[in-house]
């Protein structure tokens, strides 16, 4: 175990404000830390630590994201707190609210831009890789953006992706420098968002745009929008025409 591991632990029955530790990671080594320090948690029975934890439940396979968070959410709060309540059914999308500050910048920043029609927000970027190495960005982006020429198209670059706009989405606008909060304004302003398997993919679904998740590298049933749309699948990305059938 290397020193981090033990700083934290340390850190952690030091300065321990509560007794009780919800483990989100499914990690043995953040199930020993807690046990160290003194802590009741509870968590997934995975990875031999199941003894360290102080109640735990099986990971269902072929499980979304949000239904495994959810879950074990769940479970915590009936054997901490059984007397709360808690929903029935899990909701059918995720709501995130925007203040009126950022939606004031957004539509400042679209002004700025003269974005003055209903737009279509394209994101072509996706860090990190399939379970394969293989890369999370759909290869038909620049075809797409051709396409798409009747629509006011609008890409977000985010640090170091500014680059890619030209060779992804050269019919797009660009939107660079924007803060997380003014990009979430942002697609929650567009008429429409097409997107890899990425963050701003989920933040569109979250916001209530109508949204087109595009998969082949990654599991949709672990991770498409939730609430959304979506094409494609783990090993075969959809084609051209079937995205613009989708549409």
């Amino acid at each position: 175990l290397n020193k981090r591991f033990w700083q934290t632990t340390k850190l952690l029955a030091g300065k321990r404000s509560s007794d009780k530790a919800l483990l989100l990671p499914n990690s043995f080594s953040s199930a020993l830390m807690t046990r160290l320090a003194g802590i009741a948690s509870i968590g997934y029975k995975t990875n031999s630590r199941g003894l360290l934890l102080k109640a735990s439940i099986l990971k269902q396979p072929a499980q979304h994201e949000v239904q495994y968070f959810w879950d074990i959410a769940h479970f915590a709060s009936q054997y901490w707190f059984p007397a709360l309540p808690w929903p029935q059914k899990i909701p059918d999308r995720i709501t995130l609210p925007l203040n009126s500050s950022t939606t004031a910048r957004a539509k400042q920043i679209l002004n700025q831009a003269k974005i003055n029609k209903p737009f279509w927000v394209l994101c072509p970027f996706a860090h990190g890789t399939g379970k394969d190495g293989e890369s999370k960005i759909w290869p038909h982006w620049r075809e797409l953006s051709a396409h798409l020429q009747q629509h006011q198209l609008v890409v977000c670059p985010g640090k170091n992706e500014e680059m890619l706009c030209s060779e992804l989405v050269p019919e797009a606008t660009v939107l660079s420098g924007l803060n997380l909060s003014e990009y979430a304004a942002i697609l929650a302003t567009a008429e429409q968002v097409i997107a890899n398997d990425s963050g701003p993919m989920h933040i569109a679904a979250a916001v209530g745009t109508s949204t087109l998740g595009i998969f082949g590298a990654t599991e949709p049933h672990r991770s498409r929008p939730w609430g959304a749309d979506y094409i494609g699948s783990l090993g075969k990305w959809p084609t051209l025409s079937e995205a613009l059938s989708a549409l």
